[in-house]
């Protein structure tokens, strides 16, 4: 049996040949995010759904990276810029205790309905998929689609899915918003309804904590109406949570730069 290869043992060879194998890998990770400016990790998905949003995103002229997570396979994707998980303790523990998972930075695509958006509103949900259908993967793709095209930018909205009660003459409704800037929101409701003039809004933004504004609505797109705020001593707050997120959605500390493909 052969026992060495020029003057090299065969255990040596092996250990060479393993680390130069484990190098490549590594190399090949950061070389495919270097030519794709936004990378997704699923947690706990099927490799479908990835595929959805790669193909969502595509229809929108941008190329993504998706990588399929499982034990073990973290540490050659130090670049995430978002994960797409379900919105259920295992997955979002998995979630907070990755490496890669920034605060603030991370885009966050959940999958549940309200309660789930709900209980973990501290995680900064940037979109909600009610289910894993095409539809629902084009809504949250769609949702972000500013964020990716033009930063949040200092007057910019913050995608952000989290619920609203809005009181209104007496009553009152509820519904989840698709996006929050320190002006105002674009909020989805539950049930198709006309708005009076003056409405008081009422929700919970992560790392900002509770909010209570008048508001009027402006426009109407079936369900989803967008509201404009009135001034209030709460605005300098939601500036610096604005402000707070500037990064989101960002690499190395930079920007996606990807105006060029939403032209």
């Amino acid at each position: 049996m052969l026992e060495n290869v020029g003057g090299f043992s065969l255990v040596t060879v092996r250990k060479e040949l393993t680390a130069i194998s484990s190098n490549i890998v590594k190399e090949n990770a950061r070389n495919m995010q270097r030519h794709h400016p936004f990378t997704l990790a699923g947690l706990k998905v099927e490799r479908k759904l990835l595929v959805g949003f790669a193909d969502s995103f595509e229809r929108l002229n941008m190329s993504i990276l998706t990588v399929h997570l499982r034990s073990g396979q973290n540490d050659n994707y130090r670049e995430i810029n978002a994960c797409v998980l379900p919105l259920a303790e295992t997955p979002v523990a998995s979630l907070i205790k990755s490496p890669w998972f920034l605060p603030r930075r991370t885009v966050v695509y959940g999958i549940g309905g309200a309660r789930e958006a709900i209980r973990f509103v501290a995680l900064g949900i940037n979109a909600l998929l009610e289910t894993s259908s095409d539809a629902s993967i084009r809504a949250a793709v769609e949702a972000t689609q500013s964020l990716l095209s033009r930063g949040i930018g200092e007057c910019g909205r913050v995608p952000i899915a989290t619920l609203v009660r809005i009181e209104a003459l007496g009553s009152a409704l509820t519904g989840i918003t698709k996006n929050v800037g320190y002006g105002g929101m674009a909020v989805r409701l539950f049930r198709n309804v006309s708005l009076p003039h003056e409405i008081r809004v009422n929700f919970v933004l992560p790392y900002a904590g509770s909010f209570s504004l008048a508001a009027s609505p402006r426009w109407y797109s079936g369900r989803l109406v967008g509201l404009r705020f009135q001034t209030s001593v709460q605005e300098e707050a939601l500036r610096l949570w604005v402000s707070d997120h500037s990064l989101l959605g960002c690499r190395g500390g930079q920007p996606l730069h990807a105006k060029s493909a939403f032209a």
